[in-house]
């Protein structure tokens, strides 16, 4: 049998990371999952080849929300997300900075934080595997 394209193990990999991402949200408390809805997620590398696992809040106070019970986040992350060494945080706020044909980025101004950067904190996952004895 010839292989099937990549573009199969594309789908299963989405299919699989929607799935993950379901489980997780279903695990946590309801204000989390309430305030997770508004989130956005993914998985990528870090420089140093450790896979994370992406929470892309809206808002410092999404962000803070979660933090709150970092906790248990990680703990879902551990069970349920073998491999994945560490979770991130980040701030995308919803005031992007606009590119025009005219002008180059063009930033809402705010005196606390520039909407033109995405803020993450790391967190690592702890990797040990519990044992049947414990």
């Amino acid at each position: 049998m010839l292989p099937q394209p990549i573009s199969d193990d594309r789908a299963l990999s989405q299919s699989l990371h929607q799935a993950l991402i379901k489980r997780f949200h279903d695990a946590l408390p309801p204000l989390n999952q309430s305030q997770l809805s508004e989130c956005s997620f993914g998985f990528a590398p870090s420089p140093t080849g450790v896979k994370t696992f992406f929470i892309v809040t809206p808002s410092l106070f999404v962000a803070e929300t979660l933090l709150v019970d970092l906790d248990q986040i990680v703990e879902q992350v551990q069970t349920l997300m073998i491999g994945v060494g560490q979770v991130a945080v980040c701030i995308q706020p919803q005031n992007n900075p606009v590119e025009t044909p005219s002008s180059s980025l063009v930033c809402h101004p705010s005196a606390t934080f520039h909407p033109e950067y995405m803020m993450c904190k790391v967190f690592p996952v702890n990797s040990a595997i519990p044992s049947l004895e414990d």
